[in-house]
Formats: C-alpha cells, sequence, structure tokens
C-alpha cells in the first residue's frame, strides 16, 4: 500500500525509448490504474506511450499535456491512488 511520502518520490522524466525498474514500475501502475495489459518488461515502447497518453487523458490532462511523456506531472497523478 502506498502512503503519501511516496507520492513525493523522485522519479525520473520517461518517454519512448526508456528502460529500466521505473519504467517496469509505470507499467505496472498503468495496468492496475487504466487496466492497460502492458507487458511488464521494463521497455517504454508504443505500447507504454499509448497507455501514458491514455491516462493524461483520464486525469483531466489539457491537450497540449497529453505528450505521452511522464514528468513530474503525471508521476504526481499516477501515484495519488493507493494500490
Amino acid at each position: 500500500m502506498f502512503t503519501g511520502t511516496q507520492a513525493t518520490t523522485t522519479h525520473p522524466t520517461l518517454a519512448l525509448g526508456s528502460r529500466g525498474e521505473d519504467v517496469a514500475y509505470l507499467q505496472r501502475r498503468l495496468n492496475f490504474l487504466i487496466s492497460a495489459s502492458l507487458k511488464v518488461d521494463g521497455r517504454f515502447g508504443p505500447a507504454t506511450e499509448k497507455a501514458v497518453k491514455k491516462f493524461q487523458e483520464s486525469s483531466g490532462f489539457l491537450d497540449d499535456e497529453i505528450d505521452g511523456i511522464v514528468g513530474p506531472q503525471t508521476w504526481r497523478e499516477l501515484e495519488l491512488i493507493d494500490v
């Protein structure tokens, strides 16, 4: 279960081509939050980018903010909901 302190954890900005544990964590969050059905492989490919855009849209981001890039604003939204 997440706590309020985890919502302030610093994550790197992620985008198409990113790799690593932060991407795997992102994929798990998207699978939980929007039932993205992503393969959790730590690779930020087109399917992950599409899921990020879907998440941004469903979170009320403005059209020019729906970019498929996971920066500070997207991370905050991803971590608002406890698992």
